[in-house]
């Protein structure tokens, strides 16, 4: 017998909130400080940094049989003292809670796109995702200067939920520098903390 690919599941909860399993702690908006750790001409570079990111729940998401609740966010890093956007990062958590799959999807405006997974307990308090270049399921792509310059081989980020309801990341992006012999580690990590609540995703808001 031929496998389903097309039937939705019947019901879905359309409460996104209470089906985030792992997720659910970061859903909010946040702000945090950091340090970025990148490469320069004359070597390596540690750069403190102040960010805010709103993770903001969707509405469930079928793909015939597979149901994925997430987060739609939005990360804006500047230096401190400087108005101007350092980083800025779009995308989406995503967590299918009948194989306990995690997925990030990000895209930058420096011309990458990057889709990582993992896998996660629903009440897991820290968990990891990763992409590979040239993977065809979670792999990179970069523009042309990227791809030459400051080739990604690969991205990971490990997020780990605090008892005080902080939360923090840690951020490993392998690098093929154009005239290094060595891979760099270009690396960040962040603690936020909570300055706003969500906002229940539309069709929750619709039953209630």
């Amino acid at each position: 017998m031929a496998r389903d690919i097309y039937t939705e599941p019947d019901p879905i909860d359309p409460h996104t909130l209470r089906n985030l399993g792992p997720l659910a702690p970061l859903a909010g908006v946040w702000e945090g400080r950091g340090v970025d750790t990148h490469p320069v001409a004359e070597g390596t570079e540690d750069s403190e940094y102040v960010e805010r990111i709103e993770l903001l729940p969707i509405d469930p998401q079928p793909n015939g049989p597979q149901l994925l609740y997430g987060l739609r966010y939005h990360q804006r890093v500047t230096e401190p003292g400087d108005p101007a956007t350092f980083h800025e990062q779009v995308g989406f958590w995503l967590w299918e809670p009948a194989t306990k799959a995690l997925v990030q999807t990000l895209a930058i405006p420096r011309a990458q796109v990057a889709l990582a997974g993992g896998r996660a307990e629903r009440d897991a308090r820290k968990f990891t995702v990763h992409a590979e270049r040239g993977a065809t399921s979670f792999g990179i792509c970069s523009g042309p200067f990227l791809e030459e310059a400051f080739t990604t081989a690969e991205y990971s980020i490990t997020i780990t939920v605090h008892e005080d309801g902080t939360w923090s990341y840690e951020q490993d992006t392998l690098l093929r520098v154009a005239g290094r012999p060595e891979p760099f580690h270009h690396t960040d990590r962040s603690t936020l903390r909570r300055v706003g609540d969500a906002i229940p995703n539309p069709s929750a808001l619709a039953e209630d």
